[in-house]
């Protein structure tokens, strides 16, 4: 009887650290936006919220979202994501909802960026501007 009572607090705690590791998974949403003076017909604009924090430090006046994709990243781990034929990122869990986002552009890094996300935020990264238009990636955590 005993041993049967080992085995099941052995079962419980086993299951809860598992559970408790995967709780710090993290779930992000990286988007590629094109940042333009110039209207693009049948081009999907980027919602309200992401033109108004990019407008606030970006001269553009459009904005729109080229690709996105959904990484969900365990604790401590890193991934790579291709947004385009050029851009992509490598992006790892810090713990705590805090990410350290390293942005390339046809191979070569551009820069590097750590911040904590939290719902309804934006991590923004900027990519080469020519004169008329920029791209950048934008992220934000999944809910």
């Amino acid at each position: 009887m005993k041993r049967l009572a080992f085995l099941l607090a052995l079962l419980f705690f086993a299951g809860g650290g598992w559970a408790s590791a995967q709780a710090d998974s993290i779930s992000l949403n990286a988007r590629l936006v094109l940042g333009t003076g110039k209207e693009k017909q049948g081009s999907k604009k980027v919602s309200e919220s992401i033109r108004k924090r990019l407008a606030k430090v970006f001269k553009w006046v459009h904005y729109y979202q080229l690709s996105s994709k959904k990484l969900t990243i365990e604790d401590a781990k890193t991934m790579t994501s291709k947004l385009s034929k050029n851009a992509s990122i490598k992006v790892t869990n810090q713990k705590n909802s805090k990410v350290s986002v390293s942005l390339f552009s046809g191979g070569k890094m551009l820069l590097q960026k750590t911040q904590t996300l939290r719902s309804g935020h934006y991590m923004v990264l900027a990519g080469k501007s020519t004169g008329d238009s920029a791209w950048f990636i934008v992220l934000s955590k999944s809910n």
